[in-house]
């Protein structure tokens, strides 16, 4: 069953098709012609319905498949539902959870390659004083398989499912890790340290393709209170393609001022705790909570953290203000701490008044850090490199909601993806979409599904190229839809090769890698010279017909094109070809014939070089000849050639001597 619209390129036509899909769409600026991304179209993949009763989040792998996770009602308990996306479509939702009879809550879903899925999701098990117990389980679908697997405990005991607000990361090898929280019900023995405080472990489990282990609490101190949970001070997880990651989180330090920590996480082995947070500025002490952390790793294990610092009365900041952290990769820096938290946007207006959303930040493999936020109600965009950020505000709709939050996404390419909760120009709620293009241009786009009605629980999944599915609630419970979205990015652009060196016509092959893309399959033609050459399906190499192939310099390159029908060019390739033998010179002056013989190309081979000069006389083994006539006449002169490659011609030249 497919559940998605065919796929469009998004244009001025397609903006209007979108109308009548009950979708709004607003391009604002169209990238040059070229590889251009595509924002496709919403999918509503369940609901308006009254059963629908949250949605749990979406996950994308590097070869775009993913999937995504919400819980609906079955004869009036809550039960955890997966679409999966396959091949650009959308499937039909399947009950994940189908043995387990109890309610589920804090339903969190990641992808792996290979289609690969695991579910994460918690459901009571016994009772206390009256109150449920609460487990947290896992199921996995497995690379190549059609159904869920049964239930793995990840933690027994997670006692009230109070905040736990897991994050759940998966990389490509199948490895996952996710962190939550875990409130404990009562400890009078662990003073609380603010008001309205709990006493509260922040927790890592390990999936090694197999089965779940415990990591243990990650807290710096177990026996300090942390601040009562909420969506904004949820801890967050970030895997590289090897399985390495870090691990952020909301903790009090000794002084009770909330800050913002980190670990590397090695496999199943967690590293030491490392500050993120700035504690001064301007040479004064921060006092206020951080929180809304924030973070993303490069394939090489460099990552950023992004955060949201609060401001009050007595404050050193002149307001609200969102910081950037850097943790090098150990390559160019230090990847052992992190390099110092900075303010990303000095200019946020307002003062102590401002208003700052939740950052969502993304890094490519340049370093390159894109991070986006709500200041005053516009989408803020930063893009730079480390901890330094150049303010681009977002041409396109208002934030929209009580604590609106965002989603970001780069391309390995240059540019990438923002979106977040917005309303169209007659106030109806929708996903304002941002996608920005390596020389400047710039696209948006207002996406809705289902009813219409608020926009809630947004995410993201990242493909890690560049592409995202979106995902989203639509509607309030009681007539909520499921809908969800795709962004992609061009394909990243492969490797050509040609032979080295010059080669006769008949050896023109072109190789190239697979480009990657996450909107496969890819078909690829060959551009020699600006002529599109066509490339069998599947094929990665490609014989150029020698015919028409002339002598010297060619540009080769690779155009893959996805199946959104967006295109990359590969850096060119030079081929050289030597169809031709040498050619040959004669000059006769005062009865003295001088013979020369060259090659443009490949060169002359000398000893295949014999010239006959007419009169008897041979000479051979060069590329210059001079030759003196006895007497006056007309000779034939006739010159064997040969060139480095092989290519053999025979010259005749009439010289009249007098």
């Amino acid at each position: 069953m497919r559940l998605r619209e065919p796929r469009r390129r998004l244009s001025t036509t397609f903006a209007a098709s979108l109308a009548a899909l009950g979708l709004a769409a607003l391009l604002l600026a169209l990238a040059p012609p070229g590889a251009r991304a595509v924002i496709l179209p919403a999918t509503t993949i369940d609901g308006p319905s009254e059963e629908i009763v949250g949605f749990g989040g979406v996950a994308m792998a590097a070869d775009g498949s993913g999937g995504l996770v919400y819980l609906k009602r079955v004869d009036g308990v809550p039960h955890v539902f997966v679409s999966r996306y396959v091949g650009g479509h959308w499937l039909a939702p399947v009950r994940v959870d189908g043995e387990e009879p109890f309610a589920a809550s804090w339903a969190r879903i990641g992808a792996g390659a290979g289609g690969e899925l695991i579910a994460v999701w918690a459901t009571p098990f016994a009772t206390r004083h009256g109150k449920p117990v609460y487990e947290l389980l896992a199921s996995e679908l497995g690379p190549g398989a059609s159904q869920f697997g049964a239930a793995m405990i990840v933690d027994p005991n997670i006692e009230e499912a109070t905040g736990t607000s897991p994050d759940l990361a998966v990389s490509s090898t199948g490895q996952a890790d996710i962190v939550y929280r875990v409130v404990q019900p009562s400890v009078a023995d662990v003073p609380l340290l603010r008001p309205g405080d709990v006493v509260e472990q922040v927790r890592v489990a390990h999936f090694d393709g197999r089965r779940w282990s415990d990591l243990g609490a990650i807290n710096r101190d177990s026996n300090a209170s942390m601040r009562p949970p909420t969506q904004a001070n949820a801890p967050q997880i970030a895997i590289g393609p090897t399985g390495n990651g870090v691990v952020v989180w909301q903790e009090p330090d000794v002084e009770g001022v909330a800050r913002i920590w980190a670990r590397r996480i090695f496999a199943s082995t967690l590293d030491y705790v490392l500050p993120v947070t700035a504690t001064t500025y301007g040479g004064a002490p921060i006092t206020t909570d951080a929180d809304a952390p924030a973070v993303a790793i490069s394939r090489l294990g460099q990552a950023v953290v992004a955060y949201r610092q609060n401001a009050g009365v007595g404050s050193p900041l002149p307001g609200p203000r969102i910081f950037a952290n850097v943790l090098p990769d150990g390559e160019s820096e230090n990847g052992a701490e992190f390099a110092g938290a900075a303010v990303a946007d000095q200019d946020v207006a307002g003062g102590q008044n401002a208003s700052v959303g939740p950052p969502s930040v993304d890094l490519d493999e340049k370093r390159q850090v894109q991070l986006v936020y709500d200041s005053n109600g516009a989408p803020r965009v930063l893009v730079g490199a480390n901890r330094t950020f150049t303010a681009a505000l977002a041409l396109g709709p208002p934030f929209a909601g009580p604590e609106p939050s965002a989603a970001s996404v780069m391309d390995p390419t240059g540019g990438g993806v923002a979106a977040w909760p917005s309303v169209s120009a007659q106030g109806a709620p929708a996903v304002g979409v941002r996608e920005s293009f390596p020389d400047g241009a710039v696209q948006t786009a207002l996406l809705s599904g289902g009813a219409g009605g608020e926009v809630a629980e947004l995410a993201v999944g990242r493909s890690g190229l560049g592409d995202a599915l979106v995902g989203w609630r639509q509607g309030q419970i009681g007539d909520a839809a499921i809908v969800a979205a795709q962004a992609t990015a061009p394909p990243v652009a492969s490797t050509t090769t040609s032979p080295k060196g010059w080669i006769r016509p008949a050896q023109a092959l072109i190789a190239w890698q697979s480009a990657e893309s996450a909107d496969g399959p890819l078909t690829y033609r060959v551009v020699l010279d600006g002529r599109l050459l066509p490339v069998p399906a599947g094929a990665l190499e490609l014989h150029l017909n020698p015919t028409g192939l002339g002598s010297g310099r060619h540009r080769v390159q690779v155009l893959a094109t996805d199946i959104d029908g967006q295109s990359t060019l590969s850096a060119p390739a030079t081929l050289l070809i030597d169809a031709s033998p040498p050619t040959v010179t004669v000059r006769s002056v005062a009865g003295v014939v001088r013979v020369r013989v060259r090659d443009r190309y490949s060169g002359v081979a000398a000893a295949g070089v014999r010239v006959q000069f007419g009169d008897g006389a041979t000479a051979h083994g060069r590329t210059r000849y001079l030759h003196r006539y006895a007497r006056p006449g007309v000779y034939r002169i006739v010159v064997d050639v040969r060139d480095k490659l092989g290519v053999a011609g025979v010259v005749h030249k009439l010289v009249s001597v007098r």
